[in-house]
């Protein structure tokens, strides 16, 4: 069909308009190129994408600064000091972390670190099972499955006893499943809020989702890591497992947790909770240092670029690295090239096989060549799934959180990361990483080189959508 010729001048002056603003943004380079290709190419998909995944995130809190405050002031008076390996500029980072993220560092946490799902939801239930007070649980994902199944009837259960539950997920990851799932839970006295819903509201804030994965139960106990609520962790995708990381805390560094999730529970809610026995008094249960750090597109600043930089340049022996994704950021390029010229170890470990979608899998390949060009190491996980978000330096630093290193989960989506100053506790997530290493193939670079040229467009391609999906 023939659009008019006054339609087609429309069309055309919104998509010049669209280009000039997008030129004059402080966008990466390569996400400028993309939209200024699809909007010569595809003018009316590259409006509609641009009002859905392109127009900035509002530069405003999610919560006011003096409620935030407020907040925080119960975690401040755990904060400490203390240096971290003073010299070897650990210290920098902590302090950049506090600057920019109000991420505090504080002792006396301990923590268990799961990698196996099954054993995770089995120490959730236990946990929620013991609450007396409340339970705030937030997931990207909860499906409606035998494992959505069984925490819904625990909740509805802890309310029966007098338990305060509130519960909130994301409405784009949960679209498909049953409003039935939710309302059950709702009528069970469980309190729950989708986050940013999609309908009636849909608007540009709909792109940026909440890709974090919290529990806090009783203000003493939290989780976080890589793992969402779905029966297909259990059993894992492409005949293998799901491999995964997640984090069992206590201590200090759970008030820091209450805190993201009263942060977000307001945004979705309107309700402002924050009464002092939701942050009862914490026990110095360990000797681990921590810093809880949130991410979400409305900051300023891209925190998970800086910091993860900082790693990379602050290292002296080795650095691995796990995502699912990997289409990193210009800062996150360089650094890992630096590193690997330097003599650093650096090791990459990516799956081999996507979960769902290809566009974000073939948008990681792209980088490669390079990487292994600057003396980078990269695997590719066998072994069904590999999902984990860990990073790992020198035996002194470790991260677990939410974060894949790509363009949306570090400047479109609301995310979490522990970052943990402890040599044990590194060496036991190096002693992981290795152990993951025998279900990995190492790509060689005269192989990759010699990969078909299909594969390369493919790539190419892939590389240039990545941005801006």
């Amino acid at each position: 069909m023939t659009l008019p010729l006054w339609l087609n001048i429309v069309i055309i002056v919104f998509a010049l308009n669209i280009a000039v603003v997008v030129l004059t943004q402080h966008r990466r380079p390569t996400e400028t190129l993309a939209w200024i290709l699809i909007l010569y190419f595809l003018p009316v998909l590259g409006i509609l994408l641009y009002y859905f995944f392109g127009v900035p995130a509002m530069l405003r809190p999610l919560i006011s600064p003096e409620r935030l405050t407020e907040l925080k002031a119960h975690t401040a008076t755990y904060r400490t000091s203390h240096p971290v390996e003073e010299g070897e500029g650990w210290t920098r980072l902590i302090q950049m972390l506090e600057n920019n993220n109000r991420a505090y560092l504080v002792g006396g946490n301990s923590i268990r670190v799961f990698t196996v799902c099954g054993d995770m939801f089995e120490a959730m239930k236990e946990d929620i099972l013991a609450a007396r007070h409340h339970v705030h649980i937030m997931f990207f994902m909860i499906e409606h499955d035998i494992v959505g199944d069984a925490f819904a009837d625990i909740l509805i259960d802890k309310v029966r006893q007098g338990v305060e539950v509130r519960l909130m997920y994301d409405a784009a990851a949960c679209i498909g499943v049953p409003r039935s799932f939710f309302r059950r839970m709702k009528e069970g006295g469980v309190q729950v809020e989708a986050f940013s819903p999609l309908f009636p509201h849909l608007s540009p804030f709909s792109n940026y989702r909440n890709h974090r994965k919290v529990l806090v139960v009783d203000g003493v106990v939290g989780y976080a890591g890589g793992m969402n609520l779905a029966e297909r962790y259990l059993k894992g995708i492409r005949g293998g497992v799901w491999r995964d990381t997640h984090l069992r805390i206590e201590g200090p560094a759970v008030s820091e947790l209450q805190t993201t999730f009263l942060t977000d529970w307001q945004f979705a809610s309107d309700k402002w909770v924050h009464d002092k026995a939701y942050y009862p008094p914490q026990p110095q249960t360990g000797n681990l240092l921590m810093q809880v750090v949130t991410s979400n597109p409305t900051a300023k600043f891209r925190v998970m670029d800086l910091s993860y930089s900082q790693i990379l340049y602050t290292a002296r022996r080795y650095v691995y690295l796990q995502s699912p994704y990997l289409v990193p950021s210009e800062a996150i390029r360089k650094a890992l090239y630096a590193a690997a010229f330097s003599g650093v170890d650096v090791r990459v470990m990516i799956p081999t096989y996507p979960d769902k979608g290809w566009v974000v899998i073939y948008a990681s390949r792209w980088y490669i060549e390079q990487m292994l060009d600057a003396g980078v190491r990269v695997f590719f996980y066998d072994n069904g799934y590999l999902h984990s978000k860990t990073i790992v330096a020198d035996d002194r630093i470790c991260t677990v959180g939410s974060v894949n290193i790509d363009h949306r989960s570090i400047s479109q989506s609301f995310e979490v990361t522990a970052f943990i100053y402890d040599s044990e506790t590194a060496r036991q997530q190096r002693q992981t990483f290795l152990d993951d290493l025998r279900h990995c193939h190492e790509i060689k670079a005269e192989t990759w080189r010699k990969r078909p040229w299909w594969q390369r467009a493919k790539e190419s391609v892939c590389r240039l959508a990545a941005p801006i999906l």
